[in-house]
């Protein structure tokens, strides 16, 4: 489709467009601003020039509705979607969230070469996605996985975006299925004939991993019986080559039953190639018996700069000694005028205090059994802060980067259920990748003997 003339760039009066953001066989994208609330969008038009009947552009809308009400964190929001006619063209509009980052093909492009741990953790985000798209009744299948379609940001995070579903109605309604929806080389073999399935977002998933570490397209790569030759052209372990030959088999029926298992075999082969073992240094005190683990998570001791805080911490509570001081000489107004004054002031100070005894004697303790799990916060002894749960409802344990932080500073994430309990984040990222291992084959082993 022809990218809009000057003239047209304003969009049903709301919708200010800027500039082009990718064009394909179906429409373009652009990124564009909504004039109600001076927020960037990004819309794509798709012309229905061809569409000779109203069923057409209800059942656009229906699948439209569709990715309306997907709700993922890793997924950009549908926002609005919308139909204009025009003498000469009849377009359907989708209004998405324009997330910040590169497509990995940009960063590619750009020289970015990602080792296989930084592949990995690609492969578990996009999977994470894909298993919750086909958990839908019926399952929401992309259709068009490839380095374009995945936006990574600058602290690893990783979004989906261009769902290829309208695309196929387009296909089916429009071209009477003469074409199919997907990029060569990233799409399975199966989507050629104009069907797909949620394994033919498992084979878009690992030619987009196999680009990531050859820096090729994957139909530039040599093939035997439609089934990629890649191991000569990667250095990667044996483990790993393995999985993503099985997400690139050519026979839906070879690869992975679905993304969950794919996420599965992944994990655990992660696990396997982690040494559990207690990084040098560490200072964290681990207690293992059968059917008991606890970790005693030390404060971080004295380390440079922490002494300002019971210095500011003194000089803003110094007034709360004047009110007292009045109090107990019987001037009960100054007391309590001097109280209001400087009571913000006053407890600012309490929690810098508070913030140094934690940092020099505070400690974490998380313990688990077969039947419940604690995580406790301890100072001088006391334990302030306790909360309980059933390990059966324990789900896994995982390293969290903090999005909004500038260091990428990360912590450690407790899942039982939808709920999150966090700590460990003084900790060294090789530390947390240590606990996390440690964790995660406790719960494995002791749950294989219940």
């Amino acid at each position: 489709m022809e990218t809009l003339k000057k003239t047209e760039n304003i969009i049903a009066g709301r919708y200010r467009l800027v500039a082009p953001l990718g064009e394909g066989a179906f429409g373009t994208t652009y990124e564009a601003e909504d004039l109600t609330n001076y927020k960037r969008v990004a819309i794509k038009i798709l012309s229905l020039r061809a569409a000779t009947n109203w069923k057409m552009l209800e059942l656009f809308e229906r699948e439209a509705k569709v990715l309306a009400n997907l709700n993922h964190p890793n997924i950009p929001q549908y926002l609005d979607y919308f139909h204009i006619d025009t003498p000469e063209d009849r377009r359907f509009y989708l209004v998405q969230e324009l997330v910040a980052g590169e497509s990995l093909a940009d960063l590619v492009q750009k020289g970015w070469h990602a080792n296989e741990e930084e592949v990995k953790n690609i492969a578990k985000q996009v999977l994470k996605i894909l298993k919750y798209l086909h958990s839908w009744t019926p399952p929401v299948i992309h259709r068009d996985i490839k380095p374009q379609n995945i936006i990574r940001q600058s602290d690893g995070k990783i979004f989906l975006v261009d769902f290829g579903a309208v695309q196929d109605v387009y296909r089916n309604t429009l071209i009477k299925g003469s074409t199919f929806v997907g990029t060569i080389g990233y799409m399975a073999p199966e989507q050629f004939q104009g069907v797909a399935f949620w394994a033919s977002d498992l084979y878009g998933l690992g030619a987009t991993l196999l680009f990531l570490l050859t820096h090729r397209n994957p139909e530039e790569l040599p093939a035997k019986r439609l089934k990629i030759d890649f191991r000569s052209r990667v250095q990667i372990s044996s483990e790993f080559a393995d999985w993503l030959e099985k997400m690139l088999e050519p026979a839906v029926e070879d690869r992975f039953p679905s993304a969950g298992k794919a996420l599965a075999r992944l994990s655990k082969l992660q696990l396997r190639q982690l040494q559990i073992k207690q990084p040098m240094g560490s200072r964290v005190v681990v207690k293992e018996t059968n059917g008991d683990l606890r970790l005693d998570i030390p404060p971080t001791g004295w380390k440079t700069g922490i002494i300002v805080l019971p210095v500011f911490g003194s000089f803003l509570g110094f007034p709360l000694v004047f009110s007292l001081a009045a109090l107990v000489s019987g001037q009960f107004v100054s007391a309590i005028a001097i109280l209001l004054l400087t009571s913000p002031l006053g407890i600012i100070g309490l929690l810098m205090w508070a913030g140094f005894f934690w940092a020099i004697a505070g400690k974490t303790r998380l313990e688990i059994n077969l039947d419940s799990f604690s995580l406790q916060r301890i100072l001088f002894g006391w334990k302030f802060s306790t909360y309980r749960g059933k390990t059966l409802y324990l789900q896994q344990v995982e390293r969290e980067i903090d999005a909004n932080s500038k260091n990428n500073q990360a912590t450690l994430a407790l899942w039982e259920g939808d709920k999150k309990h966090c700590f460990g984040s003084t900790l060294t990222k090789v530390e947390q990748e240590w606990i996390v291992a440690k964790i995660t084959h406790f719960l494995q082993r002791e749950r294989k003997q219940l």
